[in-house]
């Protein structure tokens, strides 16, 4: 007998294990069943087994819904309802099948589950039965069902409708430098995630409503039924079908509704979170919010002890539960410093003169023997003291690339290794290393005391200079309305991005949520900070790069490249250095080193080692990185191009002044031409969200866009020769100076 167990084990784990590693033969196994289930007659042990697996289904679904830190986790949740749903209604057609040709052979002839829960649950009464059944369905489909559609759509509904802000929320915040790109594709998908969630469940909400009316039906169908086959069918008598069959149909009832209510109660759960971005679980949270006030709790306890006095009512388990209640609010309220417990007692303690004094000891100063130092300790201890004053001088020397100095109302922000501030900054340095191609120095922190910087005040220096200064409130938030549309307005102090020199408004913690939900972009302290740290680096990149660093980024490529790292050698460091500079200076990536240092191997000895030259080979090199750079979030890079007579006059106006280069030579009347022609060519692509670009020939970009930089015009200016072949381009217009007017 053993030996047969053994070879059964041994024949059914292959297949469970090839169940748990190919994971969508459970889904496809579990439909054949649902189908095979309507059209096989069961007997009853397997038909146990499937009821069993559909309450143990429901129970799974509540848990899931519970533990979930935000609805859309449960992403499949719409689409497994529909498949519980059938599976259930296929149960009920099963059971049917059976109830009407087996039941009047008795009751337990059908089902162990439904014999159960007819006879165990409702005291085989069928009149208690049919009560208790009743209320199930009553509070199932008229209570739960119905809130959970009506919840469903209207979430469903405001989800939709507010997604055109949130994106555009999204895109003010990518485009004024608060977000990443990669976060900004991130927080897209969870919109579409969430309202195709909300949209779903919209529609299985729905399943939810019909399988309670058909469980209706069906209750109905095979009483009816039942009854009828029963004396007509079998010579049954009246009182004897009614009360076999109505205790079957009402066990096979509670059977299905059971799970049906319990499935039901995940969905309102899952559909009624009003928070997205709980930082725990809910049913964690909605305990802690119930029971996290010692105040309410005790409260609570005092007014169920007071009702528990009063004659005629409940005294014992009035008392008993209130107890309870003041137990608990005393064991939350001795965690806190400041709570109704610790007042009382300071109160009853004040009354009573009472003084909680611990005995003072009083420390006496040993005696100390003062000994005679020897010629040699007091040189050790001149010694000592010269090699500390050499490292506070050598430290005060030290220059520092980057270093940021705090008030000391801001030190906390920083005071050990794994601070928030920290950690962002060390965010900062690894998001600048990716995006950029370069490794930024260490930035230092130091405390500032002195007494005319503000307390709350930062400073960035850059080489020993302030780069950049600020002012934050470290123990509230500050709201930014970064869609520059009209929202709700809220309450607090008004004040300054520091990096992004936005409007915004320093609000408590408590109020984070409410903004958030009013449409605020809400951050702290440190974010602020490192999003200007970020913002610095970036404007001051080529200044950062130093030549030690140019010289790493070389010698990283010597284990796979030595070759190449070997002919760089004969090109002076600073020429690579100065085009680096040049590439950062205009906002190019220098991740792709390799293809920088073939291109300044191979063009600098022809070019003599001209910089600019070099420049245009470089760029015309890293066509596909400049490209991409320069791609809106549908992978279009959208520019404007200059006419052909307006390119001829600029090439006209081109003068070679050494050392500087080639240079546009342009009266005030055509710089003015210019500026007006490029600045309604900033609002055009600005209107669609897009970078403004011009796209001119390499002979006049240089010194193009040194004239565009000269007048603080944003706007990008490249070659034909840098835009990658494969790049997917729209025109937006001409860029029409018209200077034939002047």
């Amino acid at each position: 007998m053993a030996k047969e167990r053994g070879q059964i084990i041994g024949a059914i784990s292959p297949l469970l294990k090839n169940l748990f590693v190919s994971k969508d033969l459970v889904v496809v196994l579990f439909i054949m069943a649902v189908l095979a289930i309507i059209i096989v007659p069961l007997p009853s042990y397997l038909l146990d087994f499937f009821l069993t697996i559909s309450i143990a289904l429901s129970v799974l679904i509540i848990l899931i819904g519970l533990y979930i830190a935000k609805p859309t986790d449960f992403s499949a949740f719409p689409t497994l309802l529909l498949m519980v749903t059938l599976f259930r209604l296929a149960l009920n057609v099963a059971t049917t099948r059976m109830i009407l040709s087996n039941g009047h052979l008795g009751v337990d002839s059908v089902s162990e589950i439904i014999s159960a829960f007819g006879n165990f649950v409702v005291g085989g009464n069928y009149v208690i039965g049919i009560i208790v059944f009743s209320i199930l369905v009553i509070v199932n489909y008229i209570v739960i069902t119905n809130g959970a559609t009506r919840v469903a759509e209207v979430q469903a509904r405001f989800t939709l409708e507010a997604m055109p802000g949130k994106q555009m929320a999204i895109d003010a915040d990518l485009n004024s430098g608060l977000i990443e790109k990669e976060e900004a594709q991130r927080r897209r998908e969870i919109l579409v995630q969430e309202a195709d969630f909300y949209g779903s469940m919209d529609g299985a909400s729905k399943f939810v409503k019909g399988d309670a009316i058909a469980g209706i039906i069906i209750t109905f169908i095979n009483i009816i039924g039942g009854f009828l086959i029963g004396v007509f069918g079998h010579n049954m008598s009246i009182a004897e079908s009614a009360s076999v069959f109505t205790i079957l149909t009402i066990g096979d009832g509670l059977v299905t509704q059971i799970p049906a209510l319990i499935v039901s109660t995940a969905t309102g759960i899952v559909i009624t979170r009003a928070t997205k971005n709980e930082e725990r679980d809910f049913a964690s949270g909605i305990v802690s919010q119930l029971l996290g006030n010692s105040k309410i709790l005790a409260i609570v306890g005092g007014i169920l002890i007071f009702f528990a006095l009063i004659p005629g009512l409940p005294s014992l388990s009035l008392g008993f539960v209130g107890m309870i209640f003041l137990l608990m609010s005393y064991l939350l309220g001795t965690q806190g410093k400041d709570n109704i417990f610790t007042n009382s007692k300071k109160w009853l303690f004040k009354k009573m003169d009472i003084e909680d004094k611990k005995p003072q000891i009083k420390q006496v100063p040993k005696e100390s023997t003062k000994e005679p130092r020897s010629a040699k300790s007091i040189r050790e201890l001149e010694e000592h003291i010269r090699l500390k004053e050499q490292a506070s001088l050598n430290d005060k020397l030290k220059i520092n690339v980057l270093q940021l100095s705090l008030g000391y109302g801001l030190t906390r922000l920083a005071e050990h290794p794994d601070s928030e501030l920290i950690e962002r900054i060390r965010g900062v340095r690894e998001n600048i290393a990716q995006t950029y191609g370069f490794v930024v120095p260490h930035i230092r922190i130091k405390a500032n005391p002195s007494y005319d910087f503000s307390p709350n005040g930062y400073e960035i220096l850059l080489k020993g200079v302030s780069v950049g200064q600020g002012e934050v409130m470290p123990d509230k938030f500050l709201a930014i309305n970064s869609t520059g549309m009209e929202i709700t307005e809220i309450e607090g102090i008004k004040a300054k991005d520091p990096a992004l020199n936005m409007d915004g408004l320093w609000i408590d913690k408590k109020d984070k949520d409410d903004a958030t939900i009013a449409g605020y972009t809400v951050v702290d302290s440190a974010h602020i900070i490192s999003v200007h740290i970020s913002q610095i680096i970036k404007y001051y990149a080529e200044d950062i790069i130093t030549r030690q660093d140019v010289r790493n980024l070389i010698d990283r490529l010597k284990d796979d490249f030595p070759s190449l790292v070997a002919d760089s050698d004969k090109i002076p460091l600073g020429v690579i250095h100065q085009v680096l500079k040049e590439l950062l200076h205009d906002e190019i990536p220098i991740k792709d080193m390799l293809t920088i240092l073939e291109t300044i191997i191979e063009v600098a000895p022809g070019a003599q080692n001209s910089v600019p030259i070099i420049m245009d080979y470089v760029r015309s090199a890293l066509a596909r990185v400049i490209t991409d750079s320069l791609k809106s979030d549908d992978g279009i890079v959208k520019l404007f191009i200059l006419p052909q007579d307006s390119e001829d006059y600029l090439l006209s106006k081109l003068k070679d002044i050494q050392p500087y280069g080639r240079k546009l030579m342009l009266s005030i009347g055509e710089t003015q031409i210019l500026r007006n022609a490029v600045e309604e060519a900033i609002a055009k692509a600005q209107s669609i969200h897009s970078i403004p670009i011009v796209l001119v020939g390499t002979t006049l970009r240089r010194a193009l866009a040194k004239e565009m930089e000269s007048n603080a015009l944003a706007i990008k200016v490249i070659g034909h020769s840098e835009i990658s072949s494969n790049a997917k381009c729209e025109i937006l217009g001409n860029l029409d100076l018209k200077f034939n007017t002047l």
